[in-house]
């Protein structure tokens, strides 16, 4: 299952939020650091989410989420999207 994701930031500090996922969030000295420390957080997310009896909302597809106004106003301040895989078989690190 795929995320999109809002990357945004300048060399040296990168932040990475996911718009499906309020308070899922990422940083990294590079981009693909970033992305690389946003699917761990994605992956945590679905962990606690799971252990706590919740389930984590599905991603919007993209012609939805690029209507979402605050998904839009990131996009014309410059902020990129990108895609970040939930990889099941990566859990229990």
């Amino acid at each position: 299952m795929d995320y999109s994701v809002l990357v945004d930031g300048k060399y040296g500090a990168y932040g990475v939020v996911f718009p499906d996922l309020p308070g899922c969030v990422a940083m990294g000295k590079t981009v693909d650091e970033a992305l690389a420390n946003a699917a761990d957080v994605l992956r945590d997310c679905f962990e606690v989410s799971e252990d706590q009896g919740e389930i984590v909302p599905p991603p919007r597809p993209l012609e939805e989420l690029l209507s979402d106004y605050e998904v839009a106003g990131a996009l014309s301040r410059g902020a990129s999207l990108a895609l970040v895989s939930l990889d099941h078989g990566a859990r229990g690190r």
